[in-house]
């Protein structure tokens, strides 16, 4: 009886998308214990197993998305960067999840094409303290994108398989002999280097500006209207009404601007909001309720 060769069955396998990857990654492991490669195997376990924080992760496990924060009023809302470098380093985070994980992930019967990865408690500090309110931030990303991490390590997984066969390295059954192991060991294609740096985001502690709420035009435009209209009633001395005003016109420049520079709008909505806190009276409650929906 003709015993099959696991190498090729390797192939097989990793051509056939109905055999799920982890699966394909156990078989994987079991020849590269049978032909003594470490490198490779260690890869196979991590992948498996998931990578710990200080783990190089390979960098087709980085993902691109948005950074959002978490508004308990309109929910998760964007951010808007100031500083480009700022916003490429923050809106790319290394997935570090098991392929059983994933492949959960990918199964679960869901209509969300999006998929969130919570920022670690230091980062979302330092997040808060930029955007002046402590709240969650989290980067969402296509959930497509997990399924190119999956099909990246299939394919690994394939030429690994061809590389042993045109080393003559095919196995018997479950085994390999002896010329077969050495020539694994011998062979620097049969290494497994795929391992990329560690990406390592980081915010600059102090740093005034990184981050800014991107509030979505309508509902600023709605808050200016009703405030220009309740202007008058509300009871605010003349030189304070001018204020007011003022900081009203600047947001409408900025609003009807082609390029409107968030952090101008930001800051005349929290001196609106100071001005409006320090008036007598109920009056400006409600105005006051409508601005806190606006701005963190």
């Amino acid at each position: 009886m003709t015993k099959t060769s696991i190498v090729l069955e390797l192939q097989t396998d990793a051509l056939n998308s109905a055999i799920k990857l982890s699966d394909l990654l156990r078989k994987s492991l079991l020849v590269s214990y049978k032909l003594d490669l470490q490198d490779f195997r260690d890869w196979i376990e991590q992948e498996l197993n998931g990578y710990k924080a200080t783990d190089n992760i390979p960098d087709y496990r980085q993902l691109a998305g948005e950074v959002r924060c978490w508004n308990p009023y309109r929910g998760w809302m964007p951010l808007i960067f100031e500083d480009p470098e700022e916003s490429k380093r923050l809106s790319k985070r290394m997935c570090s999840q098991s392929i059983p994980e994933l492949e959960h992930l990918l199964e679960k019967p869901t209509n969300e094409s999006l998929l969130h990865m919570p920022f670690p408690p230091e980062m979302g500090s330092q997040l808060s303290e930029a955007v002046e309110y402590e709240t969650k931030f989290s980067l969402f990303v296509q959930k497509v994108s997990i399924k190119g991490i999956i099909e990246t390590v299939r394919t690994i997984v394939l030429n690994w398989g061809l590389n042993l066969e045109k080393e003559g390295i095919l196995g018997e059954g479950l085994s390999f002999s002896s010329k077969e192991k050495e020539a694994a060991k011998q062979s620097p294609k049969n290494t497994a280097n795929f391992f990329g740096p560690v990406y390592n985001p980081h915010l600059q502690q102090g740093r005034n500006g990184i981050v800014q709420v991107d509030q979505k035009i309508s509902p600023i435009e709605e808050f200016i209207s009703l405030l220009g209209k309740e202007l008058e009633s509300i009871g605010l001395s003349v030189e304070t009404k001018t204020k007011v005003e003022g900081e009203i016109e600047i947001i409408k420049a900025q609003i009807n601007s082609k390029e409107p520079k968030h952090l101008i709008i930001k800051e005349g909505l929290k001196s609106i909001r100071k001005i409006l806190e320090s008036a007598a009276g109920g009056a400006v409650a409600h105005l006051l309720l409508e601005l806190g929906k606006i701005i963190l």
